[in-house]
């Protein structure tokens, strides 16, 4: 992560990190600069569903938005808890 902040300190085009780990669903901005202080705005991590919420997670990129990236989680019916 650390590696990741550095270049982002430079870098000033939209970035998203999609992974895994821990497969809560979530999105958020948990990187700072250590130069500033605040938040990587351009840097945008997106945490995947995983076992036993099995869904997953659209994504879209529009080069005319600011945003650039847009996320959706796609809830699978059958995997919901609420039918096991």
């Amino acid at each position: 992560m650390r590696a990741l902040a550095a270049e982002l300190e430079t870098y000033d085009k939209p970035v998203a990190y999609l992974h895994g780990d821990t497969h809560l669903f979530r999105i958020d901005k948990p990187l700072y600069s250590t130069k500033t202080g605040r938040v990587f705005e351009n840097f945008t991590r997106v945490e995947t569903f995983g076992w036993p919420d099995t869904h997953w997670v659209r994504a879209s990129i529009d080069p005319a938005d600011p945003q650039l990236f847009r996320f959706k989680p796609e809830i699978v019916p059958a995997n919901a808890a609420s039918r096991r």
